[in-house]
């Protein structure tokens, strides 16, 4: 009776206040475990290790309820716990070799898959090669910064000169592959091509000399100018190339430690626009004299601009680093990088958290603070990702980045934001969708929140001198952009 009575309790908070025995244990954990009570065996077992009874076929019923549940994570903590009391039964092995697979982690599982004996690797999930996964994929990025819309005052009031150089639409390519190199080490490698489609914009006023009139008299003719401020546009077209390679090297420590050096470089090339100008003095016709068949000119200076255009290239740097630990349900990750991005050097260091509530992939999300250091110049990032299982076959995954990400990178250096205007966040949404065990699709939408510099001159007097001067101004435009990716992963 005391034996119905606690299974049938098992799951409410009356059974707390029993006093539990091995023998208990062991009779009513196998006999839920064989009626296919996961959820008993659980709640008995929790109880059990609380009062400090714990064995082999407590922890092996425990790992198999959570993983017939498909709570995988917590499955693990206890399979895990129960190869250590008993490494010689393939059953726990079997199982945790299962939950490595679905939760991916790849490392764990081809170290369990070398220790198992080899009549049990037939009816393992993963046989890959050398070559684990080869991923291609390629987008398109519409900005709404193409063209500016306050070029009618691009100089600003009171100004001589203004531009603004704006990144418009971009295209987007990458090929990735996964490889195995070892059963503890595993090695990414990806190749990225961006071709960012830019315009200089630029505007200009100087005084030009217009002919008036011209007004005949007895000794001959005089010609009439005046000399007006007229307003100069003009603008120029090119394209920013960008060729990156990136590498990491996942390597699987003891205690669910993991540790991913990476580097990631950037060579950058594009036709640089130079604008400078010159005064030069120059002549004009004055006035005619009959008598002497003469003309006679008067100099004023003339303002006269010149766009000189010279091939530029360059390389950038990122080094990175994540280790992480996992926690059962959570994961804990330390990240650092050190950069040189656009001539300057960036240090950051941060702290992530993944979970997954349901000790799965069903729901899980990750939430990041990095700190980010460029000379004097420091900003907090957060990043924050939700994932869900929404059928069988497609996951749906939303993240949010927040604060001034320029110059910056995120997920251990494998994303580089390098170009020069300011990023105040970035939104979006990925799409998964499974085509079988060794092909899957993707479709990715992300939404930026841009500012774009604009160049000015404000006049000024020096109160002693009342010289004038000319002192250059900045000013930021807000812009967005949306991308479009679509890509496919083939796993061999």
């Amino acid at each position: 009776m005391f034996l119905i009575t606690l299974a049938s309790v098992a799951t409410t908070p009356v059974y707390a206040s029993v006093k539990l025995d091995y023998s208990t244990v062991e009779t009513v954990t196998n006999r839920c475990f064989t009626e296919q009570k996961w959820d008993s065996v659980i709640v008995i077992g929790k109880k059990a290790l609380h009062q400090h009874i714990d064995y082999y076929y407590l922890r092996l019923r425990m790992g198999i309820s959570y993983y017939q549940k498909a709570e995988y994570f917590p499955a693990i903590i206890h399979l895990k716990k129960a190869r250590q009391f008993n490494s010689s039964d393939p059953m726990a092995g079997d199982y945790l070799y299962r939950t490595y697979f679905y939760t991916n982690r790849n490392e764990e599982a081809r170290l369990l898959r070398a220790s198992m004996p080899r009549e049990d690797r037939d009816t393992v999930l993963d046989k890959t090669g050398f070559v684990e996964q080869v991923h291609v994929e390629s987008g398109y990025t519409i900005s709404s910064d193409k063209s500016p819309s306050n070029l009618s005052t691009l100089m600003g009031k009171d100004s001589v000169y203004g531009e603004r150089d704006l990144y418009g639409n971009s295209l987007y390519s990458n090929l990735g592959l996964k490889l195995r190199v070892s059963n503890r080490v595993g090695i990414s490698i990806d190749y990225n091509y961006l071709n960012f489609t830019k315009t200089k914009y630029i505007q200009y006023v100087r005084n030009e000399d217009q002919l008036q009139s011209i007004t005949d008299s007895s000794w001959g003719k005089s010609y009439n100018y005046s000399f007006p401020w007229v307003i100069h546009d003009t603008s120029f077209t090119y394209h920013v190339m960008q060729h990156e390679a990136y590498v990491n090297a996942s390597v699987a420590l003891p205690f669910g430690i993991k540790i991913i050096p990476a580097f990631h470089w950037l060579h950058v090339s594009y036709t640089m626009v130079n604008p400078s100008y010159t005064r030069d003095t120059v002549s004009d016709t004055a006035f005619y004299t009959s008598y002497n068949s003469t003309y006679h000119t008067f100099p004023f200076t003339r303002l006269t601009y010149s766009y000189a255009r010279k091939d530029t290239a360059f390389n950038n740097y990122v080094a990175s680093l994540r280790i992480s630990k996992d926690l059962g349900r959570l994961t804990l990750a330390l990240t650092g990088s050190w950069s040189d991005l656009n001539g300057k050097t960036q240090k950051q260091a941060g702290l992530s958290l993944t979970y997954f509530p349901f000790g799965n992939f069903n729901i899980y999300g990750s939430t990041s603070i990095t700190g980010f250091m460029q000379g004097s110049d420091s900003r907090l990032l957060y990043s924050q990702v939700l994932g869900l299982k929404c059928t069988r076959w497609m996951w749906a995954e939303a993240n949010f980045h927040y604060g001034n990400f320029t110059n910056s990178n995120i997920l251990n250096g494998s994303v580089v934001y390098n170009n020069t205007d300011i990023i105040d966040y970035r939104g979006g949404a990925t799409l998964v969708f499974m085509a079988g065990k060794h092909l899957q699709f993707s479709l990715l939408y992300q939404y930026f929140r841009k500012e774009s510099q604009q160049l000015y001159y404000i006049k000024t007097q020096d109160p002693d001198t009342h010289a004038i001067k000319e002192t250059p101004q900045y000013k930021t435009n807000p812009y967005n952009t949306n991308t479009i990716i679509g890509g496919i992963t083939w796993k061999l």
